[in-house]
């Protein structure tokens, strides 16, 4: 028991370290009490300056089978004043009573479980409740001349505007109109708000050239029209790596990073659930993935 309540405090420091880089985090320390005038032993101590002054938090952990009772809560709270602690920290993985969190709030004492993916006794498979908002673009490619030119298009109109290459007026190859509207698409250089919008240039040119059907390369205006449609699904997404903790008191996980796995789009419209609006959630998930899908037409 001794060692795992160990391991527990090592995971602890780790974790705060993360989350305060340029504090010092120190790991089982002694601190003489000011009331009992004998060394307290510190399962964490956290010390940063700010200007002239100096802060100091400690963080106690719980190896325990069951929750922290109120008992706990207070007897930490006498070591914080006996050492002189400006704040203060229980962490147990099994949580705390209901009567230990209502003490813990009137004291001031924060309540924490570890988060973390890393492999230990207490690792975590993580999920975040997310919603996927998808905005899908039907989008249309106009083309305009007045060039004293026949042209001549193929029947299959959606595709030759996946073939055809644009040039500028130096004959340079400015791009594939097809392939330039996806590109600019996906980047988010188009509007994304939900309805039609157009007609926006495909190319910085105004006047682009492209063959004609004849061999010639004619001069032309190409813009693109979009209708945009949004899709919202929620659900949740696996994290593959996470370092944190849990405040017990609120629900809210406190980290600096995480690392999410790929999103299938597919999966998400299968297995998720679609909701008309956020307001169908009695309370916003704290990560929103929006995805950008374009269809031609």
């Amino acid at each position: 028991m001794a060692s795992e309540s160990r391991e527990l405090e090592i995971l602890v420091a780790k974790i705060q370290a993360k989350l305060a880089p340029d504090a010092e985090v120190l790991h089982d320390v002694r601190l003489m009490g000011r009331e009992s005038k004998r060394k307290r032993q510190i399962d964490v101590l956290v010390r940063q300056k700010i200007g002239q002054y100096e802060m100091l938090i400690v963080l106690d952990c719980k190896d325990y089978a069951r929750p922290v009772d109120v008992k706990g809560v207070e007897e930490f709270h006498g070591l914080m004043a006996d050492v002189g602690a400006h704040q203060g920290a229980l962490v147990c993985p099994r949580g705390f009573s209901e009567a230990a969190k209502t003490r813990a709030e009137g004291l001031k004492i924060d309540l924490f479980s570890p988060i973390d993916t890393d492999p230990h006794k207490w690792q975590v498979n993580a999920r975040m409740p997310t919603i996927c908002d998808f905005r899908e673009a039907l989008y249309s490619i106009g083309i305009r001349t007045t060039a004293p030119l026949p042209f001549e298009f193929p029947a299959d109109i959606v595709g030759y505007f996946h073939k055809v290459v644009a040039h500028n007026k130096k004959k340079e190859e400015l791009g594939v109109p097809g392939q330039i509207v996806q590109k600019k698409w996906e980047n988010g250089e188009y509007p994304t708000d939900p309805g039609e919008h157009g007609e926006y240039p495909i190319f910085d040119e105004e006047e682009v050239l492209i063959d004609n059907g004849y061999g010639v390369l004619a001069p032309v205006n190409l813009t693109v029209s979009l209708l945009v449609q949004q899709k919202l699904f929620y659900g949740e997404l696996p994290i593959d790596q996470v370092s944190g903790f849990r405040d017990e008191l609120s629900g809210d996980v406190i980290t600096n990073a995480f690392t999410i796995g790929l999103i299938d789009p597919n999966t998400v419209e299968k297995e998720w659930t679609q909701i008309a609006s956020r307001d169908d959630l009695p309370r916003p998930p704290p990560l929103t993935v929006i995805g950008l899908i374009g269809y031609e037409r």
